[in-house]
């Protein structure tokens, strides 16, 4: 378990495809990156990886605006190095499917005019020059072609290959029902994965499987306004930014001891579940003005849909629970941490671990949005349901 006392980390990402990419940007605007570089030992490494670069440009925005705001502060900007990959092999927007991914990638690698070698050996090369503990996330969607075909080869390249050590840790996002008919790249991710030896998993820190149906059910449910598909792409877009943004805050919060308190639990590189569970959304079942009541009822309510829509069989149980409850001010954090803890505790936790809940509070900027995240370490492939 991380203490108070334990150093400051310096957290590099990769991200593979959309969805990573999206949790890489995520990462650049937390803010707390600044705070970490601050430190003359600091130093920030990310990486972005996609067929074709449609995806990629905001994570490139980001990234422009971070150096800049680093030179206002007197930080060198070149203790954050970004960089930028689009392979070529697909034309852009088309859906590859796993192995056409790791084939336009390894042909790549391996490819001495090719790009990912030498990116590779940049990224490693900064995390090098820091003189702070690192850790190395790698991101993707568990459905995805791009990430899931990419991501076990390229972290076995950066493990195996490029760097002398270090924590490196997946993290792999699931469709929600949105998202529409689940396709089989999913569960033929989540079987490698789960079939990776322990001597050669190359995620020796573990790998988090964010579940974003709660945060989808959570937006849609009262909102059917508006043209369909549009409203239906926005809903998309707007529950994977918010898992994304949100579990990046998290990874970061207080110099990384909160990821480091959450990692101890998981031993031997195991997965843990992250799950985005979100109880109000602006605007949606309840609004500004109305009694303080309707709105704790409403998030009491959506605690309860924590089984509902938590994607993982009856029959999981976790020995711990790490939550971090973000709620507003004026909403407080009286009896809704009482409920969460007790539905943890039917639900999710094993047979004398019912207490075994670590619940820290935080006041959240926007006062029309209360969640939570949640890490139970101990899942498996078999634990979900898809």
């Amino acid at each position: 378990m991380s203490n108070s006392n334990e150093s400051p980390y310096c957290l590099h990402v990769v991200g593979i495809g959309r969805s990573g990419a999206g949790y890489v940007d995520g990462l650049l605007r937390t803010g707390e990156l600044e705070d970490i570089l601050m430190n003359p030992g600091a130093r920030i490494a990310a990486l972005v990886v996609d067929v074709g670069d449609e995806d990629l440009d905001r994570a490139k925005g980001y990234a422009d605006a971070l150096k800049t705001r680093l030179g206002e502060l007197g930080i060198p900007p070149d203790n954050f190095h970004f960089q930028s990959v689009s392979l070529e092999g697909a034309e852009g927007g088309t859906h590859l499917s796993r192995a056409e991914a790791r084939e336009i990638y390894n042909k790549d690698y391996s490819d001495e005019n090719g790009s990912m070698n030498a990116a590779l050996t940049d990224f490693a090369g900064h995390i090098g020059q820091t003189e702070m503990p690192s850790r190395i996330m790698v991101c993707f969607n568990l459905a995805g072609g791009t990430g899931s075909g990419m991501a076990v080869d390229l972290t076995n390249h950066l493990a195996n290959d490029k760097l002398s050590g270090g924590t490196i840790f997946g993290v792999g996002q699931l469709p929600h029902s949105g998202d529409g008919e689940v396709p089989a790249t999913l569960q033929e991710s989540l079987d490698e994965l789960d079939g990776l030896a322990d001597d050669a998993n190359p995620f020796n820190g573990g790998i988090f499987v964010t579940n974003t149906e709660h945060s989808w059910q959570r937006l849609t449910s009262y909102t059917n306004t508006g043209e369909k598909d549009l409203r239906n792409r926005i809903r998309q877009e707007v529950t994977s930014k918010f898992t994304q943004d949100a579990f990046m805050r998290f990874a970061i919060r207080d110099d990384g001891r909160a990821l480091s308190r959450v990692l101890a639990s998981a031993t031997g590189g195991g997965w843990i579940y992250y799950n985005l569970a979100k109880f109000t959304h602006p605007g949606v079942q309840v609004l500004p003005g109305e009694p303080l009541s309707k709105w704790r009822n409403v998030i009491n309510q959506w605690i309860d849909h924590l089984d509902d829509f938590s994607c993982v069989s009856k029959d999981f149980r976790s020995d711990s629970a790490d939550v971090h409850l973000h709620v507003p001010r004026e909403i407080g954090f009286d009896g809704i941490s009482d409920k969460l803890r007790q539905r943890l505790a039917d639900s999710f936790l094993s047979e004398g671990n019912e207490s075994n809940v670590t619940m820290d509070y935080h006041e959240f900027f926007d006062h029309l949005t209360s969640y939570a995240d949640i890490c139970l370490p101990g899942l498996s492939a078999r634990n979900l349901n898809q």
